[in-house]
């Protein structure tokens, strides 16, 4: 018989429009709008094209664009013979605004990594009344934002049915500018007889280049005692490459480098690197209606970029160091184990081991003849040695699950946690979690329930390192009344409930809800004196609850409706052997979303309408400690709240179709409409201490910080839209 005609068929749509702001909005303000999209008022296309071929040997082409002409748009074409081989090709801008009214004294903005800027005008180093106004009239407003354009292409080739190959590759370029907090020095002498801090914040060039890529080959088959397994071996690799290894930047309050006040200060930016791995995976049916999934790994990182000289400034002498680079070399071994076992139709095992182990080999580097403040003479450091970072982190655990009931399926399980970081030159060697859990599915015809509770607690083993290491260097940079949260005792607390019901046939409302409480405990600082083990963070607290409502009204008309409201405490002791200051966090933030779908006019008219309110706040209270007060009176500080309103209003209409002879493609013009608001008030009692280009002038020492001047994230915009097109 002979075989049939190939047919081929075609779909898509085209489409061309533009875009406007209907109320004139302050443009400047637009950083945040605009954070990681292009909404700008122009003409924008949309389009796709597929061509379908049926037949022996069936093929698929598909290519689309978005938004295309601006920083957010993007390209794909896909080609493909469906059951042999797969193609993807991909071509993508995401943008990444942090602002459009920073303001700066440097320059060139983006263009260099090496940034002048005019010198301010003092009274001996003292800012006078001419500062503020000199640092305005010299400062240029400019967008604070970069740009990632990606290249991508993606295979798949499947020769039979146990055989799949896959391969894709990924080259991601970013260029702009990113905000970078730097420190230069000044005078007067501040606090402590030093010269003052001069911290800057510095429009950083951004200019880099990540590629990424993956092979890997699929077997799958039948073991000889009749149960499926699987096997796949892969390899991956990542390179990162900067274009600057430094940033260099003039400091505006000096006019010459002194060995304790630089004109020219540098700092290092991240260096070249690279990654390689190799993956083994697999699964396969065991007796006893068992299964079993696996994964092996081992990585390669590598870096080898020649350091910097310790300072740029020329009256101060450099630093010697033991080698001239890292010669960063880092490996990872992760091994993943899953046994699943059906032990009766009702009662079902699962087993888990997690083995991931992060080892550095590059040999210690000892730095003699550094300076605590960059770029200047002050403060001598004795020779400092980095050492490699090394660890191992095991993951185990057990969970039963029963169905004792039709309806009802009830389980409970075990994990443990253990981390490894040495014994030599960690502050903790080794941490245990275990946690127990319960879980329950409850399933109705008209309503299913989830729930499920854990508790764990995280303890240390052995000493705390500084109190018997007998390495002076190791002790002199640990500061004791540091506290590492991961380090630290913990208690745990985690439970999370969704019950969706259907109320009616179109109504289904599921309210649902979730809990963590971590209460971190005595820790291991006994040789401290009172109160030792209570500095740092205490308690982290939060919960959650809310439900979404559903409601199909008809085949025309559907409403879903979504409220959650999310609450979180933080309490934090002061940093000292005695704490003085209670401080304590409460975050709330209270979120509606409201989605309605119209059917206007059926296959023609189309309406969807959404809208979100969203409101946080931040209230923060300074308390005293059981054992005495920082402050008398106690400080008030004002409730930080930020509210976010959006609609977005979309309507589509179709036009009757023509169809064409011989193609079976009807083509169908169509009119599309959007109006989409906007609105973020938000209020910061920082805020207006950061929005000129000096900060708190009257104080002696902040009166030199020098910053992006970047007004409250506060914006109101309707953007209005139309477009028409073709769909087929």
């Amino acid at each position: 018989m002979a075989a049939a005609e190939p047919i081929w068929t075609y779909d898509g749509f085209a489409e061309i429009g533009g875009r406007f702001d209907l109320n004139h909005p302050d443009k400047t303000t637009l950083g945040k709008f605009y954070e990681y999209r292009d909404l700008r008022p122009g003409v924008f296309g949309n389009f796709l094209f597929g061509a379908h071929r049926t037949g022996v040997y069936p093929f698929d082409f598909v290519a689309w664009g978005k938004n295309v002409g601006w920083d957010d748009q993007a390209f794909g074409l896909d080609l493909a013979q469906p059951g042999a081989y797969y193609l993807t090709f991909g071509w993508d801008e995401t943008p990444h605004v942090f602002a459009k009214n920073a303001k700066t004294t440097y320059s060139p903005i983006g263009g260099g990594n090496v940034l002048s800027t005019p010198t301010y005008p003092t009274a001996a180093g003292v800012p006078t009344a001419a500062t503020a106004p000199f640092v305005s009239a010299n400062s240029t407003l400019f967008d604070l934002k970069y740009r990632r354009d990606t290249a991508s292409a993606a295979a798949r080739w499947t020769p039979n049915d146990n055989w799949d190959f896959n391969i894709d590759y990924s080259h991601m370029h970013r260029d702009g500018t990113q905000g970078l907090s730097a420190l230069a020095w000044s005078l007067p002498p501040g606090r402590g007889g030093a010269n003052t801090r001069s911290p800057t914040e510095l429009p950083k060039p951004v200019d880099d280049v990540t590629q990424n890529g993956n092979i890997k080959g699929e077997y799958a088959g039948t073991t000889p005692w009749g149960k499926p397994f699987n096997v796949s071996l892969g390899y991956g690799f990542s390179v990162y490459q900067d274009s600057f290894d430094s940033l260099t930047f003039q400091s505006p309050w000096v006019t010459a480098n002194t060995a304790t006040l630089p004109l020219w200060n540098r700092y290092a930016l991240w260096p070249d690197n690279q990654a390689q791995t190799l993956n083994l995976s697999g699964g396969v049916g065991l007796p006893f209606n068992s299964r079993y999934m696996g994964t092996v790994q081992y990585s390669i990182m590598t870096q080898d970029d020649s350091f910097l000289p310790s300072t740029i400034n020329p009256a101060v002498p450099l630093a010697t160091l033991t080698r001239g680079s890292l010669d960063g070399d880092a490996r990872t071994t992760l091994s993943n184990n899953v046994l699943h076992t059906d032990i009766t139709p009702t009662l079902k095992s699962t087993l888990r081991y997690r083995y991931y182990d992060y080892h550095s080999n590059q040999m210690p580097i000892t730095i003699t003849g550094l300076f605590a403040n960059p770029d200047t003479s002050a403060s001598a450091e004795a020779p400092l040695t980095a050492i490699p970072l090394n660890f191992t982190k095991q993951n185990a655990g057990a969970d039963l699950a029963w169905q004792a009931l039709p309806w009802l399926t009830v389980g409970s399980g075990y994990a443990w946690e253990r981390w490894d970081r040495g014994a030599d030159y960690s502050d903790v060697n080794v941490t245990n979690e275990n946690t127990v859990k319960a879980f329950a599915t409850a399933n109705w015809d008209w309503s299913t329930l989830r729930t499920s509770l854990q508790y764990g607690e995280r303890r240390y083993d052995g000493t705390y390192y500084w109190n018997s290491v007998t390495d002076s260097s190791h002790t002199a940079n640990n500061n004791s009344a540091f506290r590492v949260k991961e380090y630290s005792d913990r208690n745990r607390f985690k439970g999370m409930a969704a019950w969706a019901i259907q109320v009616t046939n179109n109504i289904e409302v599921t309210p649902n809800g979730g809990i963590r409480y971590d209460d971190y405990g005595i820790i291991p600082f006994s040789t401290l004196g009172p109160g030792a083990g209570e500095i740092g963070l205490k308690q982290d607290h939060s919960w959650n609850a809310g439900a979404d409502i559903a409601w199909n009204m008809n085949h025309s008309v559907a409403f879903y409706v979504s409220y959650t409201h999310e609450d979180g405490y933080l309490q934090i002791y002061e940093n000292g052997a005695t704490p003085t200051l209670n401080m304590e966090t409460h975050d709330k933030t209270d979120t509606v979303i409201v989605g309605s779908k119209f059917t206007v006019i059926p296959d023609k008219l189309f309406v969807n309408v959404n809208y979100t309110y969203s409101r946080s706040t931040s209230a923060w209270t300074s308390n005293c400690t059981a054992y005495s007060c920082l402050n008398t009176p106690q400080p008030v500080f004002p409730v930080n709240a930020s509210t976010l309103n959006r609609l977005d209003a979309q309507a589509k209409y179709l036009f009757d179709g023509t169809s064409f002879p011989n193609t079976g493609t009807t083509f169908r013009p169509f009119i599309k409409a959007r109006v989409l608001w906007e609105r973020l008030d938000s209020y910061d009692w920082q805020a207006p201490r950061v929005q000129s280009g000096l900060l708190l002038a009257g104080d002696p020492t902040t009166q030199h910080w020098t910053i992006f001047g970047i007004g409250p994230a506060n914006y109101d915009i309707v953007v209005g839209q139309v477009s028409a097109g073709v769909k087929w």
